[in-house]
């Protein structure tokens, strides 16, 4: 039995692993528009590539081995779309940016600030306060709000992919 991977799902393998690669040249590119319009035109991309390569590629086509690459490459872009808009637009990461950015611990006024830039968030605040702790990401003592390791590990990974794909 082989246990190797066709032609047409090794070209989406590797158009897979190319696919952040691409978003992150997309990002460099100012005319590409916002960020889902540069993830829309990386998944439309990596379809066209797959495309040509499954013409490209010498000898027969077999149906199995194109439908393969097809599944291959969607899991990649949902994949990629999971992580894509949770740093693109993710706002309870956001917040937790925010307070590992001041490097101390803040009230939630301070927090709530230091998000704004000097605004007020009360309500919405609280709502995203009690997912972070839930997550343990955010711990309280003492009325005030300190990131956990976990979170503190959460916003580094954060912040490097952001810059890494032209986020942040």
């Amino acid at each position: 039995m082989n246990m190797l991977p066709g032609p047409a799902q090794a070209a989406a393998i590797g158009l897979s692993i190319a696919f952040p690669l691409l978003l992150l040249c997309y990002a460099r590119i100012a005319a590409t528009g916002g960020s889902g319009r540069r993830f829309r035109l990386g998944c439309v991309s990596v379809v066209v590539l797959f495309a040509i390569a499954c013409i490209a590629l010498p000898g027969r086509r077999h149906l199995d081995d194109v439908l393969g690459g097809l599944l291959l490459l969607a899991t990649a872009m949902m994949f990629c779309y999971i992580l894509f808009s949770l740093l693109a637009w993710g706002f309870t990461v956001t917040l937790l940016t925010a307070l590992v950015k001041t490097g101390r611990p803040l009230t939630l006024e301070q927090w709530a600030a230091a998000y704004m830039q000097g605004g007020d968030l009360d309500t919405f605040t609280y709502n995203r306060l009690k997912l972070l702790i839930s997550s343990g990401l955010v711990v309280t003592a003492d009325g005030r709000l300190a990131p956990t390791a976990k979170g503190v590990a959460v916003a580094h990974l954060v912040k490097l992919v952001r810059l890494s794909t032209g986020l942040g």
